[in-house]
């Protein structure tokens, strides 16, 4: 959680949190509520928010990459199975499969984030799936932050060309 921290907050151009010295379930919510507070202060301040997504999904990206790197991570079945590892790691109960459909049935951030900071924190997951994956792209069907019992999510793979 702490090295996320660290690459959210590069992300948001932003000081990462005092993490240090707390128990686990508190670092989880001080990364909550910091991510809540940056989303919160960019999009009131007017921010170029097309830019932070990019900069959010480089930094999740590299962490992803890294992951699988560390992980020795060798096609989709290993990546679906590190992907949900991630998950599990930061309170997200996410099912992936090797298809890209996602589904997520617990997720701690759903009472701290609202729809727009969901939003805007979902480069982060686009990110890290696309370092663990392979290039490709996010797309919500359906949030949690939004009234859903679930949140739903497919990750679209990158062509490989022909």
């Amino acid at each position: 959680v702490r090295e996320l921290a660290a690459r959210t907050a590069a992300g948001f151009g932003a000081a990462p949190p005092s993490l240090a010295g707390r128990r686990a379930s508190r670092v989880l919510e001080g990364y909550a509520r910091f991510t809540r507070e940056c989303a919160d202060r960019a999009v009131a301040s007017g921010a170029d928010l097309a830019a932070i997504r990019g900069r959010l999904r480089r930094e999740a990206f590299l962490f992803g990459l890294t992951l699988a790197v560390a992980f020795k991570t060798r096609g989709p079945r290993q990546a679906a199975r590190l992907v949900r590892l991630a998950y599990k790691a930061v309170g997200i109960d996410l099912r992936a499969g090797r298809n890209g459909d996602i589904r997520v049935a617990r997720c701690f951030f759903k009472d701290h984030y609202g729809p727009e900071t969901c939003a805007l924190i979902a480069s982060l997951d686009e990110g890290l799936m696309a370092g663990i994956w392979g290039e490709g792209r996010l797309e919500f069907s359906g949030r949690m932050t939004s009234g859903r019992d679930e949140c739903r999510a497919r990750f679209e793979f990158q062509d490989e060309g022909p």
